[in-house]
Order: structure tokens, then C-alpha cells, then sequence
């Protein structure tokens, strides 16, 4: 599910960055020339547009604007040059992406920090509910997830498939992330319709710091997945954290579990 996820921000990004450079074989000097310059990531050209007076703003065809891209290049110095002349911190492209969108993709949390003092919105969506500080923490650089958090990033917002923040930050193996989303108030106990938890996701994908950060914060470490319908990509009905790790050959995890008190001899999905 998660993985689904992921899959589709990445065709989403790679989609637009072939839409604009599409655009910009289509005569793209005519209509948005700092745009234009920004996709090259030629500072040069950026730097003397912008003394002669370019407008900042102005969108390549799918909606892409010099701070888009600059974001996108990972460049601080021109973000803050762009942003010092007046660029929108909030503009998005046709897809809904924005500076604060890929720089949350980069980890950057400098970037993160100055679009976000320049009146970005640290619950920014796309399509389908993925928060910014569901990117960030997928990504797993703690510096732009504080930067959210401390901006009033709501942590638990979720998805429309319902994943939350830290539930994409477990399975991805991020535990300094998934200690500053459980510290920010984070909810860890709630599943997915499919079963899955937090500790779900990193028992499956074999996330030891993660499971043990999460056994700190007190979860129940003999939760059944009792929402769980089976099929694809969903666990059987019953299947405990225990079982989920040995399934997916993580013993050293395991032995992590029943250290905290996994019970050996659950049954409950018909298997020991």
C-alpha cells in the first residue's frame, strides 16, 4: 500500500517534469524566461533576469514556477533570492506540486524553514490527501520534518487511504523521524482497514530502531491485526506483530519482540 503510494509520487514527478520540458522545447523563452532559466538551472541567466526585472511568477505551461524548480535543483541561495524579490511560496504547478512539496522530497530543511517564514502552508496536499510532512517523513531527514512540526504541521493527518504521517516514516525505517512524530503527538495504536499499524509496517519491512522506539512509546506488542481481510498485501486475520516478522524472515526483530513480551505460542491465525 505504502509502496503504491510512493510508485505514484514518483510517476506524478517524473510526468511533470516531462510536461515542462516539453513545454520549454515548444518555444519556452517567449512566455516564462526566469521559469525557463530556473528548469536549466542556469543561476546565471536567473540572477540577470532577475536584475532586469523579470516577472517571478510567471508559470511555464504545466504551472511550474522558478521557485518550483530552484526548489527542485536543492538550490538554498537562489530559493532566497527568489523569495526576497517577492516569488510566490505558495504557487503549485498543474499537478499539485510546490516548492515546499519537493523540497520536502530533497530532506531539505533550510529550504523547508524559509518557504514556510516566505507563508507556505506546512499542511500543504496533493491529490489523494499526502501531506508535506507525509513526504518529509518518507524521505526521513529530521530537520524538514521539525521544521514542519514546529510550524503546526498536524501529524496526523491522513491519506485517503489513511496513512498517516508516521505510518509511512515505520516503514521506511526512520526512527529519529517516528521520535519526533510521537513526540509532536502522533497517534501509533490505530490500524488501517487493512490491520496495519505503525508497528505493523516496521515489523514487516524489518525496522528494528523503529520497533524499539515504538515498544518504548508503549504499544502492545500482541496486537493482533484483527481488521486485517488477507488477500494482497494484507496479512491474514489475527496475525500478530511476532508472526509478521518471522513471516518475512526478520528474526533478529523478532527475538526484539519477545524480549518485550511477544507471546510465542500465539495461534491465533491457525499458525504458531
Amino acid at each position: 500500500m505504502l509502496i503504491k503510494s510512493l510508485v505514484n509520487l514518483v510517476v506524478l514527478l517524473c510526468f511533470t517534469a516531462c510536461a515542462a520540458a516539453n513545454a520549454g522545447r515548444a518555444g519556452e523563452t517567449a512566455t516564462a524566461p526566469l521559469a525557463d532559466a530556473a528548469k536549466r538551472n542556469d543561476t546565471d541567466a536567473i540572477a540577470r533576469l532577475l536584475d532586469q526585472g523579470a516577472k517571478i511568477d510567471v508559470p511555464q505551461a504545466d504551472g511550474m514556477t522558478a521557485l518550483i524548480w530552484v526548489a527542485y535543483h536543492d538550490d538554498t541561495d537562489m530559493v532566497k533570492r527568489l523569495l526576497a524579490a517577492g516569488a510566490d511560496a505558495k504557487a503549485t504547478n498543474r499537478y499539485g506540486i510546490s516548492a515546499l512539496t519537493v523540497a520536502c522530497i530533497n530532506g531539505n530543511g533550510t529550504i523547508v524553514k524559509l518557504l514556510i517564514d516566505a507563508g507556505a502552508d506546512p499542511n500543504t496536499k496533493r491529490d489523494g490527501g499526502e501531506t508535506v510532512l507525509m513526504t518529509a517523513s518518507r524521505t526521513g531527514k529530521l530537520d524538514a520534518v521539525t521544521a514542519l512540526i514546529k510550524a503546526g504541521a498536524e501529524v496526523n493527518s491522513r491519506e485517503r487511504r489513511g496513512q498517516t504521517a508516521l505510518m509511512w516514516a515505520a516503514a521506511d525505517g526512520h526512527a529519529d523521524v517516528v521520535d519526533a512524530l510521537i513526540n509532536a503527538g502522533a497517534e501509533y495504536r490505530q490500524p488501517l482497514d487493512s490491520g496495519f499499524t505503525p508497528l505493523g509496517f516496521a515489523a514487516r519491512n524489518g525496522h528494528i530502531d523503529v520497533t524499539k522506539r515504538l515498544i518504548a512509546a508503549g504499544v502492545d506488542v500482541n496486537r493482533a491485526m484483527d481488521q486485517a481481510r488477507g488477500g494482497r498485501d494484507k496479512p491474514e486475520p489475527n496475525t500478530s506483530p511476532l508472526l509478521l516478522a518471522m513471516e518475512n524472515g526478520h528474526f533478529e526483530l523478532a527475538a526484539v519482540l519477545l524480549d518485550a513480551g511477544a507471546d510465542p505460542n500465539d495461534d491465533r491465525t491457525g499458525f504458531a
